[in-house]
C-alpha cells in the first residue's frame, strides 16, 4: 500500500503553503487532542519532524526558516490528500559539526501556545453561553496573522513597500464554535489579572462540560456537551485486528461526587469600588495607565459589572495643600474588565502633579464561598467501595444546573465495567486510520477480554511516522459513548432498562 507524507511549509509567509519537503523527511511525531477520557481542554497541540539537514536548507541562519512559520503535515494515499496537522514552527534544532548526522529536529505547536501568553481581558461577561464567551476571548488573543503578504511590515524586508499599504484587519483565529446549552449568568468575576485566555477557555469549557482542542487543520473547536450524546454515527470498526490496546476493568467508576459551584450576589450601586492609597506624581506631558484592581476584604476578586463614576482630584503638592488643579489634567476610564478597571491620567502642563484621589464607584459582583453538591450512589459504595470525584465549575451559578450536572457523571460511571483507554493501530496495514481524528465515532470487539461491541470516541491521537514514511503507528485516546445508555427525548426508543433519563 503506497503513503506518501509529505511537509507543506509556507516559508513566503503569504497563506499558500506551497514549499513541499519529502525527500528529506526521516521522522515524524505529531498529537493533537485530550489526554484522558472526560477532559474538557485538550493539551497543546505538538509536533517533532526530523529531517536530513546535509544541504543546510533546516539551518536557519543559512536559509530563511523562522518561528512563526507556518507547516502543515499531509499525506496521499488513493488520491485523497488529508492535513494531519497544522502548527506553527517553534524552534529548530540543527546538529552541528562536519561529524554529526547533520539532521534537523523542527518543533511545532498550535495556537494555544498563544492563548496561553494571552491575558484574558474582557468586560463583565452576563448572561452568556459558552461559545459567546469562547469567541470574545479568541477575538483578543494575541496570535501571529495566518497571511502577511502584501501588507506593510516596517524594516521587515520584502514587506516595506509603503506605497502598497495594506492594514491588518482584526485577526479572527480560525473556529468552529457549537452553541453552549447552559446560559451562564455572570463570566470571569474571578479571573486575575494574570488568567490566560486558555486557562479561562478552560473554565467556560468545564463549567459546560463540553470539550475543546484544536484540530487537524489549526481550528480552535468547541463541543457543546450534547456532543457525545448525539453523534452516533460509526465512522469505523476494529475487530480484533488492533496492533496494541491499553484495557482495564472497574477504574472508571464513580460513585461520590462533589460538584462545587459559586453562588454570587450583586452589590449596591455606585458604591465605591476602589481608592487610591496615596499621592500619585504624574511627570510633566505625560500620561500613564493605572490598572485598578478590584478585590475584597480577603484578597479575592470581585466582579465588576458596572462603572457609575471616577472622581479625581489634582494637586502640585503631594499633601493636597494648595488650590486644586482642573486645566490640562484628567483622568478617565479606559475600559472595564472583569475584575479591574485601566485608568488613564494624563498631565498636558510643563510641571509635575500630584494625583491625590482617585475614586471607582460601580456595581459589584461578589463571589461566595462554593457550595458543594454531593451526590453518593450507595449500592455502589458498599459493593464496590468509594471512588470519589470533586469537579470545580466556576461559571457555575444555578444550582438546578449543578444537580443535572452531578446526577449525570455518577449515571454514566457508577458502574464498573471495561474501558479501552487507548488503541494501537498500523496505518500502513489499515489505511482507515488516516482520515479517522478526534470525536469520530468508533466500535471495537476483543475477543481475549470479551470487550465485544463496544463504542467510543476518539479524543487523543498520536502519530509516529519512521523509516521515511515505512512505518505509520497511530495511537487514540479514547472514551465511552454513552449514549446507548441514556434517553434522549425526541430520539430515543425507550425499550432497554438500562437506559436512563437525566436531565442534562
Amino acid at each position: 500500500m503506497t503513503i506518501r507524507y509529505s511537509i507543506v511549509i509556507d516559508g513566503d509567509h503569504d497563506g499558500r503553503a506551497e514549499n513541499e519537503i519529502r525527500g528529506q523527511v526521516i521522522e515524524m511525531r505529531w498529537r493533537l487532542g485530550m489526554r484522558q477520557a472526560y477532559d474538557s481542554l485538550a493539551e497543546k497541540s505538538w509536533a517533532r519532524v526530523t529531517v536530513d539537514n546535509r544541504t543546510g536548507a533546516f539551518s536557519p541562519e543559512r536559509n530563511r526558516l523562522t518561528p512563526g512559520t507556518r507547516l502543515r503535515i499531509q499525506s496521499l494515499h488513493d488520491g485523497s490528500a488529508r492535513t494531519h496537522f497544522s502548527g506553527v514552527l517553534s524552534h529548530i534544532e540543527p546538529e552541528a559539526g562536519d561529524w554529526s548526522r547533520k539532521l534537523a529536529i523542527i518543533h511545532l505547536h498550535d495556537m494555544q501556545v498563544w492563548l496561553e501568553s494571552s491575558p484574558a481581558r474582557l468586560p463583565p461577561q452576563v448572561d452568556v453561553t459558552a461559545d459567546q464567551v469562547i469567541e470574545a476571548l479568541l477575538a483578543g488573543a494575541a496570535i501571529v496573522p495566518a497571511a502577511i503578504a502584501g501588507y506593510c511590515l516596517i524594516n521587515i524586508a520584502g514587506y516595506n513597500n509603503i506605497d502598497a499599504v495594506r492594514i491588518f484587519a482584526p485577526l479572527r483565529p480560525p473556529q468552529r464554535l457549537e452553541r453552549g446549552k447552559t446560559r451562564f449568568a455572570y463570566v470571569g468575576d474571578w479571573w486575575r489579572e494574570t488568567t490566560s485566555i486558555r486557562a479561562a477557555i478552560g473554565d467556560i469549557v468545564a463549567s459546560e462540560r463540553g470539550r475543546f482542542y484544536v484540530d487537524r487543520a489549526g481550528k480552535a473547536v468547541f463541543l457543546n456537551r450534547h456532543k457525545t450524546l448525539v453523534h452516533d454515527s460509526i465512522a469505523a470498526e476494529f475487530d480484533d485486528n488492533m496492533s496494541g490496546m491499553d484495557y482495564s476493568y472497574g477504574d472508571q467508576r464513580l460513585n461520590q461526587l462533589t460538584l462545587l459551584m459559586r453562588p454570587r450576589e450583586i452589590g449596591v450601586e455606585d458604591s465605591l469600588l476602589w481608592q487610591l492609597p496615596s499621592a500619585l506624581r504624574i511627570a510633566p506631558r505625560s500620561e500613564i495607565d493605572v490598572t485598578l484592581r478590584l478585590r475584597d476584604d480577603r484578597d479575592q476578586p470581585i466582579g465588576l459589572l458596572r462603572v457609575d463614576r471616577l472622581i479625581s482630584r489634582f494637586f502640585l503638592s503631594a499633601d493636597g495643600s494648595g488650590d486644586e488643579i482642573t486645566r490640562n489634567v484628567a483622568a478617565e476610564v479606559l475600559r472595564a474588565e472583569a475584575s479591574s478597571a485601566v485608568v488613564r491620567v494624563r498631565n498636558r502642563r510643563r510641571q509635575a502633579v500630584y494625583l491625590t484621589l482617585l475614586r471607582l464607584h460601580g456595581q459589584a459582583l461578589y463571589r461566595r464561598d462554593p457550595l458543594g453538591i454531593v451526590l453518593d450512589d450507595g449500592e455502589g459504595m458498599y459493593r464496590y467501595g468509594i471512588k470519589r470525584l470533586t469537579l470545580d465549575l466556576p461559571a457555575l451559578s444555578d444550582i438546578a444546573t449543578a444537580q443535572a450536572f452531578a446526577a449525570y457523571e455518577v449515571a454514566r460511571r457508577k458502574h464498573p465495567r471495561g474501558t479501552i483507554h487507548s488503541l494501537q493501530i498500523n496505518a500502513r496495514e489499515q489505511p482507515a486510520a488516516l482520515k479517522l481524528s478526534l470525536f469520530d465515532r468508533i466500535r471495537i470487539s476483543e475477543r481475549q477480554t470479551g470487550h465485544t461491541e463496544k463504542d467510543y470516541f476518539i479524543i487523543g491521537e498520536e502519530h509516529h511516522v519512521n523509516a521515511g514514511g515505512k512505518s505509520h503507528e497511530v495511537s487514540w485516546t479514547l472514551e465511552p459513548a454513552d449514549s446507548t445508555r441514556f434517553v434522549i427525548v425526541n430520539q430515543s426508543a425507550i425499550n432497554n432498562s438500562a437506559e436512563v433519563l437525566t436531565p442534562y
